[in-house]
């Protein structure tokens, strides 16, 4: 199957989506997961240098690719603006490719289970200790909530974006926890130069389809300070 083309088949305009997605018009900005998701997976997106992302689309996997640091934390993020805010749509130094990744929802909601929020000092709060005491390998997981980003690379003042960092995650690493992982970089570009970089075109921009993704687990939902929304709200 082309699942390049799946994936660009599954967008739509910008302006569409930006109409739908949640924001606080007050403050403290609203805190939501907005990804593209099915029954089985959910797609997080990183961006890489041609080599590491040759590897890792043809293999599904980052363990064996001989440019791969492991040692380091790789952060995942499910909003695709948020990736291409920092990855500048694919033109910053070595994040010249954009791989999205289908992860199995079965381990993402694991992953914001066990996630540590990075704001966090000194000792644990109660629920990141039973998130710890979870871990039964030296995995690490961070989580962060970042300002979104509009195509432009403003900011958006009333939502967060989620993003999490990954050390040690074996199942990640090894593709155990993942069931394809794409090249998308050539649909980035083609965005980029069709609708960002000229002015006034935002109105042809195309984006994956994203909606509010709420895990399972009430308890993560706690733990890791989601906000509620009914995409038919009126505010």
């Amino acid at each position: 199957m082309d699942w390049l083309n799946t994936y660009e088949n599954a967008t739509e305009f910008y302006n569409d989506a930006n109409r739908r997605w949640p924001q606080n018009k007050s403050q403290p900005p609203g805190k939501w997961i907005l990804g593209s998701y099915d029954d089985e997976s959910i797609i997080v997106y990183q961006a890489y240098n041609s080599n590491i992302a040759k590897y890792a689309s043809e293999n599904h996997r980052f363990i064996g690719c001989p440019d791969y640091n492991r040692k380091r934390m790789t952060w995942i993020k499910t909003n695709f603006l948020w990736m291409m805010y920092r990855s500048q749509w694919a033109t910053a130094p070595n994040q010249e490719h954009i791989l999205a990744i289908w992860l199995r929802r079965s381990a993402f909601e694991r992953y914001l289970a066990q996630a540590l929020h990075s704001t966090h000092k000194g000792l644990p709060e109660e629920s990141e200790e039973k998130s710890a005491k979870d871990r039964t390998d030296s995995s690490l997981i961070r989580l962060q909530w970042d300002p979104d980003h509009h195509p432009h690379g403003t900011s958006v003042p009333g939502r967060r974006a989620i993003q999490l960092g990954l050390k040690n995650v074996e199942k990640f690493l090894d593709g155990s926890d993942i069931i394809r992982i794409v090249d998308i970089t050539s649909f980035v570009q083609k965005q980029y130069q069709n609708a960002v970089l000229p002015k006034e075109r935002l109105d042809q921009l195309r984006v994956p389809i994203e909606h509010i993704y709420v895990p399972a687990d009430e308890q993560t939902c706690v733990h890791i300070h989601l906000d509620s929304w009914k995409e038919d709200n009126e505010e």
